[in-house]
């Protein structure tokens, strides 16, 4: 059956006309007057959410009943027009996920595969200098393509938790520098802090920074179990604090290192001021101490 019109009663013995009418434009979406015997704003409104087009007080009057019907007519095809374009925008909106995850996806590729050439070009030379410039570029090529991975994953595009995103980048930078005469450990607090993609990046590459710079020269006699970096990210004051510590031989000028005199340094500070708008304490006792505050 596929009426051209329903009019029915609000009141009937075993389904109200609002249910019915929700399960009439579920199934065979039909323009719909409900007719009742109370003049009540709120039915009125939620006659209105049921898909309902027109309201009848009654009695009826046929010129009134006249008018409703072309009422309902017209509104109807406003309706169906509008359920239209809202399939239409929600099937945009899954096809436009869907071709991001595969551009995260693709660009994450192609980040390992630069990881990977930068790797073969390590392990091809010798002089110590330019291996440690490559070794840098290579940790923050794969510090974006764990986070492409991760923005992938967890399919939502704008943001990530950041307890996945750091473990995941923390993990693989200790796994490419631990060795059998030198082993360091994590020891990791990270709240569920949920960060937009570019605050994220940005606090990858510091994190990448920070405690590349500790593993390779905060423990440089030491091969014990206890060589551990902290990382620390919580909500204080409605701020975000993060605290990377290591416990080792710390800096002894401590005034150079504030003043950015390497490059890991400078993309710290610069990351932290520009891209975070955030502020950057460092301390030197038992170890080196990077504290780092900036507004979710």
């Amino acid at each position: 059956i596929k009426p051209d019109l329903v009019l029915m009663d609000i009141r009937m013995p075993e389904l109200n006309g609002l249910e019915a009418s929700k399960q009439i434009m579920d199934i065979c979406p039909t323009p719909i007057i409900i007719l009742t015997a109370y003049d009540n704003r709120d039915m009125v409104i939620d006659a209105g959410d049921a898909g309902v087009a027109a309201y009848l007080n009654k009695p009826l009057d046929s010129q009134e009943l006249e008018r409703a019907i072309l009422i309902s007519m017209a509104r109807f095809k406003d309706i169906m027009n509008l359920r239209d374009k809202n399939i239409e925008l929600e099937e945009a909106g899954k096809l436009n996920i869907t071709l991001m995850k595969e551009i995260h996806h693709r660009v994450k590729n192609n980040f390992q595969l630069i990881s990977s050439l930068l790797n073969l070009q390590i392990g091809s030379i010798e002089e110590e200098n330019a291996k440690r410039i490559l070794e840098a570029g290579r940790d923050r090529v794969q510090t974006l393509s764990i986070l492409h991975e991760k923005l992938y994953e967890t399919g939502n595009l704008d943001s990530l938790p950041m307890n996945i995103f750091v473990n995941d980048l923390l993990k693989a930078l200790i796994d490419a520098y631990n060795t059998e005469e030198k082993t360091i450990n994590l020891d990791m607090n990270i709240e569920n802090i949920v960060l937009d993609s570019k605050k994220a990046v940005s606090l990858g590459l510091i994190l990448n920074e920070a405690v590349t710079n500790s593993i390779k020269y905060a423990y440089p006699d030491k091969a014990g179990k206890d060589n551990t970096i902290s990382i620390s990210m919580i909500v204080e004051d409605k701020n975000i604090l993060l605290t990377i510590k290591d416990n080792g031989i710390g800096i002894l000028d401590i005034e150079k290192v504030k003043a950015g005199d390497t490059l890991g340094m400078q993309l710290i500070f610069l990351l932290t001021e520009s891209q975070l708008d955030g502020s950057i304490e460092i301390e030197s006792k038992d170890g080196l101490k990077i504290i780092i505050r900036f507004k979710p």
